[in-house]
């Protein structure tokens, strides 16, 4: 049985990641409120929002113990003439969500700098800029885990109040489907031993089916 509570709290969390383009990993902000700070800031505040999640991803698999730089991962991801979907196979997983949120911060870095299209050299820079590389020692891994934060922070300030005013919409967005879950948590408890309420809720929810 659908419950369109259920059902809100699916679009307020779409809402909370959805982008003004459309895109995962942004919300999508009034025009209104664009007026307020201008188009640049709103996209900063959105690439933002991108890097910090990658970069606490990416550190959160670091800290595990795993080396996204190990020597059988880097060897099966360097080998020619291997297809893709072989590839896929045998690189381990955290390996490749490693590479995933990788890429995600990499692209929201490079298109606040540039605002076109990445080309080769721009990927080869940002990769041995902010990540580790084979046969580095770790004092320089660390050396880039600080830069990825010094990164985010120089977006943070590029993005000013707009990125406030994101993360506390976002927070909001939350709170009222937070809310709302609680509340229908509450309903289907005290159904169970109150009968005319059990077929209240049914007639509820086959309304906004």
């Amino acid at each position: 049985m659908a419950d369109p509570w259920d059902e809100d709290y699916t679009t307020a969390k779409a809402n909370a990641n959805a982008n003004a383009n459309g895109e995962p990993g942004f919300r999508v902000i009034a025009q209104s409120q664009k007026n307020i700070f201008g188009e640049s800031t709103y996209r900063a505040a959105g690439f933002t929002k991108r890097m910090i999640f990658a970069n606490q991803r990416m550190n959160a698999i670091e800290e595990s113990g795993f080396n996204p730089v190990n020597i059988i991962d880097s060897g099966l991801d360097n080998l020619p003439f291997v297809p893709d979907w072989l590839e896929r196979l045998a690189l381990s997983t955290k390996y490749q969500l490693y590479n995933t949120n990788k890429i995600n911060f990499s692209t929201a870095q490079l298109r606040r700098e540039t605002g076109a299209v990445i080309n080769e050299s721009e990927i080869v820079w940002i990769n041995e800029t902010y990540f580790p590389q084979v046969n580095e020692p770790p004092e320089v891994h660390e050396l880039k885990r600080l830069a990825r934060t010094e990164a985010i922070d120089a977006m943070e300030l590029e993005a000013g109040g707009a990125y406030i005013g994101l993360s506390q919409e976002e927070t909001r967005i939350q709170a009222a489907a937070d809310a709302k879950k609680r509340a229908l948590n509450i309903l289907r408890q005290r159904a169970k031993t109150n009968p005319e309420l059990a077929d209240q809720i049914r007639n509820i929810i086959q309304k906004v089916r």
